[in-house]
C-alpha cells in the first residue's frame, strides 16, 4: 500500500529513492522494492544496511561527490524505457537532471503499480521535453507527448505536482480510452469527434458538464477542483487527478461536503484502488471547504 504522508514530506520521499538510488548505482548493487508500508527504509537494500535513517538518507544526496554524470548515466541504465523518453532542451546540470529523472520515475512507479487494468500508463507517454525557456507555460500535453518548463518553477515541489497534472491528460487521452466505432459529438477535440460513446472519460466529464465547451447550468465553482479546472473538463481532469495524488485528505473531505467532487473522487479511488502518494495538510486545506486555488499544482507547505 502506498505511503499515506503529508506534501511536505514529498521531497523527503523522493530523496530516499534519488539518494539510496545514487549510492547504491556506484556501489553496482542497488535494488529497489517500492513496497509503500511504512514510512520506514527497510524496503532497500542499501549497502547491505537493513535500516536507514532519513537523515542518513538526506545527508548521502547532499554530499556533492554523488553528483556525477556517471551516477546519471547508470540511473538512465536502470531505467532506459522512461530516460529514453526524457529530452532536456536546456544545459541542466547533472544535478538538476538527475533530480528532476527521480521525481518523473518516482511518480510513474506510483501510477504504473496501481492503474494496469489494460496496459501500462507510462507506455502511452512517447515523449517528454523538459526545457528552461523565459516566459513559456509551465507544462503542456497531447495524447502522447508532454512539454515541462522550469523557468516559472520555484520549488521541486511543484515540478512534481506539475508532472503529476499533464501525465494525466496522456492517461485521459491516450490510455484511459475505449474503441468503439461511434464517437461523440458532445465532448470533442477541437470539434473533431474522437472519443468512443463508453469511453470512461466521458463519464467523469459528465459530473459537471454538459459538453466539452458547455458547463451544466447549476455547476458552481464548488463542483471544481479549482478555478483552473473550470475551464474545460480535460483541465478538470487533469486537476483533480494532482489532488487526489498529492493532497488526498483534502480531496476527500472536499467529496463529504459536495457531491459532484465525491462522484469525482470516487472514479479517481476506483481507478487507483483507493491509493494515493501523499495526505497532504497543506495550509490551503485549513480554510472554508467552499474556497477552491485557481491551481492546485501551486499548492505547498514550506
Amino acid at each position: 500500500m502506498l505511503k499515506n504522508t503529508r506534501l511536505g514530506r514529498q521531497f523527503r520521499n523522493v530523496i530516499k529513492i534519488l539518494g539510496v538510488s545514487i549510492a547504491v548505482y556506484l556501489a553496482l548493487t542497488l535494488k529497489i522494492w517500492f513496497t509503500w508500508e511504512t514510512d520506514d527504509v527497510t524496503q532497500f537494500d542499501y549497502l547491505q544496511l537493513e535500516e536507514a535513517s532519513d537523515e542518513q538518507i538526506v545527508n548521502l544526496w547532499a554530499n556533492d561527490d554523488h553528483w556525477t554524470s556517471s551516477a546519471f548515466m547508470k540511473m538512465c541504465s536502470k531505467y532506459k524505457t522512461i530516460c529514453n523518453k526524457i529530452s532536456w532542451g536546456w544545459d541542466f546540470s547533472d544535478e538538476d537532471k538527475t533530480l528532476k529523472l527521480a521525481y518523473t520515475l518516482y511518480l510513474f512507479k506510483n501510477i504504473d503499480n496501481n492503474i494496469t487494468r489494460w496496459k501500462i500508463p507510462s507506455d502511452a507517454l512517447l515523449a517528454m521535453l523538459i526545457n528552461n525557456k523565459s516566459w513559456n507555460r509551465r507544462g503542456s500535453a497531447n495524447w502522447t507527448t508532454v512539454t515541462i518548463n522550469l523557468w516559472w518553477m520555484k520549488y521541486d515541489n511543484e515540478f512534481f505536482q506539475v508532472i503529476s497534472h499533464e501525465i494525466w491528460h496522456i492517461i485521459d487521452l491516450g490510455w484511459l480510452q475505449w474503441s468503439i466505432d461511434r464517437k461523440s459529438n458532445n465532448f470533442t477535440e477541437f470539434d473533431k469527434a474522437v472519443f468512443a460513446i463508453d469511453d470512461p472519460s466521458i463519464e467523469y466529464y459528465k459530473y459537471s458538464r454538459a459538453s466539452e465547451k458547455v458547463r451544466k447550468s447549476w455547476m458552481t465553482k464548488e463542483d471544481f477542483c479549482s478555478w483552473y479546472g473550470m475551464s474545460d473538463p480535460f483541465e478538470d481532469f487533469a486537476e483533480c487527478h494532482n489532488l487526489y495524488l498529492n493532497h488526498h485528505d483534502y480531496f476527500r473531505k472536499l467529496a463529504l461536503n459536495n457531491s459532484t467532487i465525491k462522484n469525482k473522487y470516487n472514479f479517481l479511488s476506483n481507478l487507483y484502488w483507493w491509493k494515493y502518494i501523499n495526505n497532504s495538510e497543506a495550509n490551503y486545506e485549513q480554510r472554508d471547504y467552499s474556497h477552491r486555488v485557481w491551481d492546485t499544482t501551486k499548492v505547498r507547505e514550506w
